[in-house]
């Protein structure tokens, strides 16, 4: 994606590649991938590996738990949890989760965490969900990595460039601009091309690369990529519902273009799947506040 940017944008990918604590994989999803390759691991070490983060853990339940996740008994303990799910399961949860913290925590006026962190719960969670329904299940793991991490490059962006963040929520939240604009405006770049550049550098799957890289524009990847538009429709529903959504979510709206995307017959029919969702939404958020 570097090729598309001014030279202000470059720029700015520049600084963040020379960057020397930029955030690499987490120590607990290379040995969670590790035991996966293993035919002869299990649970109980699984547990083990996963359960010494605590934090890691409480969140792993929250999804679990989640009315997204559609589990018909609530999840008390990791290896319950473990059991229920699979572990090829757990471990697309244990990466999305992991990833989404990997930038240090920043205080900026304008940028709730907590927020965020509903934010991208949300739109992993309805991602797999959508991808079911669909009838995508073949890819409703990477979905759900994908919706989690989607806007990676803002958390990155609020870390790395906190001053440029600082002045891309004033101008957006004055109404001057809207946040997509205001980055290009600031940084030259935005945070798709951001998280882009992230997931590449980790050597994540090329399909969460598009999934994070033109999450608000899937209809510039020239090639098709449903797990993308799957992405995009979870982020606007966000918006639609007014649930879960963030100040860079205010100017996203779905269309037509992207019914032949995701299989959908007409407008109508795309207005009528997403109204079903609302309850589920409110649910969702009330249940992830962890």
């Amino acid at each position: 994606m570097i090729e598309h940017l001014s030279d202000l944008g470059k720029k700015t990918i520049d600084n963040f590649k020379n960057f020397k604590n930029l955030p690499t994989i987490p120590k607990v999803v290379s040995e969670v991938n590790q035991m996966l390759r293993d035919h002869n691991s299990n649970i109980v070490q699984l547990t083990g590996i996963i359960g010494k983060d605590q934090g890691l853990t409480t969140k792993i339940l929250a999804v679990a738990n989640s009315p997204l996740y559609g589990l018909p008994r609530k999840v008390a303990s990791l290896e319950f949890a473990i059991m229920l799910l699979g572990m090829r399961e757990i471990s697309n949860i244990v990466t999305a989760l992991s990833l989404a913290q990997v930038a240090k925590s920043v205080e900026i006026d304008g940028f709730d965490f907590m927020d965020f962190w509903l934010h991208s719960m949300i739109v992993g969670s309805a991602s797999k969900d959508i991808a079911i329904k669909l009838g995508y299940p073949e890819i409703a793991g990477d979905a759900f990595v994908g919706g989690m991490l989607h806007d990676i490059g803002i958390q990155l962006t609020a870390s790395y460039f906190p001053n440029e963040f600082k002045e891309v929520i004033s101008l957006t939240k004055s109404g001057n601009k809207k946040y997509y604009d205001a980055e290009l405006d600031v940084l030259g770049v935005t945070h798709e091309d951001i998280g882009h550049f992230m997931i590449s550098k980790w050597n994540l799957p090329s399909n969460l690369e598009e999934m994070v890289g033109y999450h608000h524009n899937p209809s510039k990847l020239k090639s098709k990529n449903i797990g993308l538009n799957i992405v995009y429709l979870a982020d606007s529903m966000t918006r639609i519902f007014d649930v879960g959504n963030f100040i860079w979510d205010s100017s996203v709206e779905y269309g037509e273009n992207i019914l032949e995307k995701i299989d959908l017959i007409n407008q109508a029919q795309l207005e009528k799947f997403v109204e079903e969702y609302y309850e589920v939404f409110l649910d969702t958020a009330n249940s992830m506040k962890v």
